[in-house]
């Protein structure tokens, strides 16, 4: 191969996986990114997230579900299957990490989410009578970027 072809390799696979609009704030991505594409961003911020668990990179993987969360709840996704999904994703990573009061807090948000909306996200099975709308696990201060 030529220096140019390697060059060119390494500048679209660099390309492939660098996204300005993924490293900024959910409130820059919402002020620089149309509404439409906001849906194909936050796909972008969960396949990001996965990438860096993978690569145990679990703190940089646990921002990019926040963003993900606060973006599905700007755009009025809030009660959705897809947001129960990603809640139940940052509480396994929040378990890992070793926070089990924000993964209890994350996992009983999605168990509601999953509850009203009438799906089954695999485990979250549950008695309507099992899980409380106002219930936070005992001594646990309520996440506060996330606000129901």
């Amino acid at each position: 191969m030529t220096k140019y072809q390697i060059a060119t390799i390494f500048i679209i696979s660099f390309g492939l996986h660098a996204n300005p609009i993924l490293d900024g704030s959910a409130e820059e991505i919402l002020k620089d990114t149309r509404l439409s594409r906001i849906p194909s961003v936050i796909l972008g911020l969960e396949e990001r997230a996965i990438q860096k668990m993978e690569t145990n990179d679990l703190i940089s993987a646990r921002e990019d579900l926040k963003k993900a969360i606060q973006l599905k709840h700007a755009i009025g996704m809030k009660e959705s299957e897809g947001n129960a999904s990603l809640l139940l994703q940052i509480s396994k990573l929040e378990s890992k990490l070793g926070n089990r009061c924000e993964a209890n807090q994350y996992s009983h948000l999605a168990k509601r989410i999953a509850l009203r909306i009438g799906v089954n996200l695999g485990a979250v099975a549950l008695d309507r009578a099992a899980v409380p709308d106002n219930r936070k696990p005992d001594g646990c201060v309520e996440v506060s970027w996330l606000k129901e």
